[in-house]
Protein backbone atom coordinates (compact mmCIF):
# COMPACT_ATOMS: atom_id res chain seq x y z
CA UNK A 1 0.00 0.00 0.00
CA UNK A 2 1.55 3.35 -1.01
CA UNK A 3 2.21 6.06 1.54
CA UNK A 4 -0.26 8.98 1.56
CA UNK A 5 1.02 12.24 0.09
CA UNK A 6 3.21 14.09 2.60
CA UNK A 7 0.94 17.13 2.33
CA UNK A 8 -1.96 15.02 3.63
CA UNK A 9 0.15 13.88 6.57
CA UNK A 10 1.19 17.44 7.37
CA UNK A 11 -2.43 18.63 7.21
CA UNK A 12 -3.51 15.82 9.55
CA UNK A 13 -0.75 16.71 12.04
CA UNK A 14 -1.84 20.36 11.90
CA UNK A 15 -5.43 19.29 12.61
CA UNK A 16 -4.32 17.19 15.59
CA UNK A 17 -2.74 20.23 17.24
CA UNK A 18 -5.62 22.56 16.35
CA UNK A 19 -3.80 24.57 13.69
CA UNK A 20 -6.30 23.48 11.02
CA UNK A 21 -10.01 22.80 11.42
CA UNK A 22 -11.50 19.55 10.15
CA UNK A 23 -11.71 19.73 6.37
CA UNK A 24 -9.72 22.98 6.19
CA UNK A 25 -7.09 22.82 3.45
CA UNK A 26 -3.40 23.01 4.20
CA UNK A 27 -2.24 26.62 3.98
CA UNK A 28 0.93 27.35 1.99
CA UNK A 29 2.47 28.97 5.08
CA UNK A 30 2.00 25.78 7.13
CA UNK A 31 3.52 23.71 4.34
CA UNK A 32 6.48 26.12 4.19
CA UNK A 33 6.90 25.89 7.97
CA UNK A 34 6.84 22.08 7.84
CA UNK A 35 9.42 22.19 5.04
CA UNK A 36 11.73 24.37 7.15
CA UNK A 37 11.41 22.05 10.16
CA UNK A 38 12.06 18.99 7.98
CA UNK A 39 15.07 20.73 6.46
CA UNK A 40 16.53 21.36 9.89
CA UNK A 41 15.90 17.75 10.89
CA UNK A 42 17.63 16.61 7.70
CA UNK A 43 20.66 18.78 8.54
CA UNK A 44 20.89 17.05 11.91
CA UNK A 45 20.47 13.66 10.22
CA UNK A 46 23.39 14.44 7.91
CA UNK A 47 25.66 13.82 10.89
CA UNK A 48 24.61 10.16 11.13
CA UNK A 49 25.50 7.41 8.69
CA UNK A 50 27.60 7.52 5.56
CA UNK A 51 28.31 10.85 3.90
CA UNK A 52 26.72 9.61 0.70
CA UNK A 53 23.68 8.01 2.39
CA UNK A 54 22.44 9.08 5.80
CA UNK A 55 19.40 9.90 7.93
CA UNK A 56 19.22 13.38 6.41
CA UNK A 57 18.87 11.85 2.95
CA UNK A 58 16.07 9.59 4.19
CA UNK A 59 14.22 12.59 5.65
CA UNK A 60 14.59 14.47 2.36
CA UNK A 61 13.39 11.41 0.41
CA UNK A 62 10.20 11.17 2.45
CA UNK A 63 9.46 14.89 2.79
CA UNK A 64 10.18 15.77 -0.83
CA UNK A 65 9.29 12.53 -2.61
CA UNK A 66 12.79 11.81 -3.89
CA UNK A 67 13.02 8.00 -4.10
CA UNK A 68 16.68 8.13 -5.12
CA UNK A 69 17.55 9.32 -1.62
CA UNK A 70 15.83 6.40 0.15
CA UNK A 71 18.15 3.98 1.95
CA UNK A 72 19.40 1.11 -0.15
CA UNK A 73 17.85 -2.24 0.83
CA UNK A 74 20.04 -4.34 3.09
CA UNK A 75 21.29 -7.69 1.84
CA UNK A 76 18.85 -10.44 2.75
CA UNK A 77 16.02 -7.98 3.46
Amino acid sequence: MPEPPIEDEIAEMARRVGELAAGEPLRPTLLAFADLVAGRCAQIGDLYGDWDRNAGDHIRAVMHGIPGLLPKPRDGA
